[in-house]
């Protein structure tokens, strides 16, 4: 489509200014409708020839982008026609992604292939579909605009942001997880594969001691053997309503997704196989564990796409899934909610059946507004009734704990700032205590 540029608009206004004055001189019409036929085949001839100029814009590696990471949106431009042209793009953001500009313009010589961005943050994850741009085309200072659309709309891949990942690896190579906030841990079982060997520390069990190393050194040595590798790592994550409550600017399924994404990633670098179960009212996926990067990535993917949906979930249903598809010891992570009472009380009912075969964590999001409630002061009669409120719901919820731990399952509430990191650490106090 052929547009009149800027100096056929500017000569436009001008020749409607001329217009007013026909009412005093009725002979100015001609010269008016002159101009207006001089813009008009001007803004033809540039049209045509800009319909023959071999201009080429595309989109160039729109696929994967973090969440809440900022990213340039890079539009590939290649000029393969004898002039300079000037190319204009007009693109419109969908909601989930915050763009500094929608609007870009650049000048591409005879041959060049010029690439230009646009700075942009995800602000949700999952599959986000982009708008077609509108591309303009036109000679500098030219008469006239080629207007196109993009063909179709971009889907582009948002995934949780994977900076811990880097640093977990980065720190891990260095030795330095203490800095991420990883704590190390001694191994307190024997393990079943031998490790090293290290001069003997007062804690130490003298059941280790290498009697043969001992004798040569003339110094107590004891065997060091590494936790038992190639274990599976089931994450259950649940996808009801509750999960879908907003703390902060994320909801307590993005925490969950989040610490999922890590504990995959780790438990991979530790050689375990990883696997992964979401579910509502009914179980939605099932991927066994596997080994590998590839599991990892698979993971990834499937992640991508998980989001909260108003229904209650199923606990009955994952307990049957696990019995029949996990016959293998598992260490198993269940991301939930246990702030409700009716839905902690249907998992203490079936979490039994899982515990005897398997490792269960139940890992919750704390209420950080009713810790906060409960345990600040109360300066009038009004603020003493809310905080025996909040008293009490942290009785009822600590109460709720107590009865999942005493049926054998682990549980673990951390508020969102910290909730990665403890599912992180809680995995590696398992495995160092061998409780797998």
């Amino acid at each position: 489509m052929t547009v009149p540029g800027r100096p056929a608009l500017v000569v436009g206004l001008l020749l409607a200014l001329i217009l007013v004055g026909v009412v005093v001189e009725p002979r100015l019409l001609y010269a008016v409708i002159a101009g207006d036929l001089v813009v008009v085949v001007a803004c033809l001839v540039g049209g045509r020839r800009l319909a023959r100029l071999p201009v080429e814009v595309q989109r160039d590696g729109w696929k994967r982008y973090q969440l809440n990471r900022q990213a340039d949106f890079v539009y590939r431009i290649e000029n393969r026609g004898r002039r300079s042209v000037v190319v204009a793009i007009r693109q419109p953001w969908p909601a989930s992604i915050e763009a500094e500009t929608q609007r870009v313009e650049t000048e591409v010589k005879p041959g060049e292939i010029v690439r230009i961005g646009i700075a942009g943050t995800p602000r949700e994850r999952g599959r986000v579909a982009v708008p077609p741009a509108q591309v303009d085309v036109s000679f500098p200072a030219g008469w006239a605009h080629r207007r196109w659309d993009l063909p179709a709309d971009e889907t582009v891949t948002v995934y949780p942001d994977l900076q811990r990942l880097y640093q977990y690896d980065v720190l891990r190579h260095r030795r330095a997880l203490t800095q991420f906030g990883v704590h190390r841990r001694r191994q307190v079982g024997a393990g079943r594969e031998f490790e090293h060997l290290r001069e003997y520390q007062s804690d130490d069990d003298f059941r280790h001691i290498n009697w043969k190393a001992t004798a040569r050194r003339r110094e107590p040595i004891t065997n060091v053997h590494q936790p038992e590798r190639s274990q599976d790592v089931l994450l259950c994550i649940d996808c009801g309503r509750m999960m879908g409550i907003p703390v902060g600017e994320a909801t307590q399924l993005d925490y969950a997704v989040d610490a999922a994404m890590l504990l995959a990633h780790v438990a991979n670098r530790q050689s375990d196989r990883v696997g992964l179960v979401l579910f509502r009212e009914t179980v939605d996926l099932f991927l066994k564990p596997q080994a590998g990067r590839q599991a990892v990535r698979l993971i990834m993917e499937d992640l991508v796409d998980a989001g909260p949906e108003p229904v209650f979930p199923s606990y009955s249903a994952l307990v049957d899934a696990l019995r029949v598809s996990q016959k293998r010891r598992s260490l198993v992570f269940l991301f939930t909610d246990l702030n409700d009472p009716q839905l902690a009380t249907d998992l203490a009912s079936v979490l039994p059946l899982v515990s005897r075969r398997h490792v269960v964590v139940v890992i919750s999001m704390r209420d950080v507004l009713v810790d906060r409630v409960a345990d600040g002061p109360s300066p009038d009669r009004h603020s003493v009734f809310r905080v025996l409120a909040a008293r009490q719901l942290a009785d009822e919820r600590d109460a709720r704990s107590r009865d999942l731990r005493k049926h054998g399952v682990q549980v673990l509430e951390a508020d969102a700032g910290s909730l990665t990191l403890d599912a992180v650490n809680r995995y590696l106090e398992i495995k160092t205590r061998q409780l797998l």
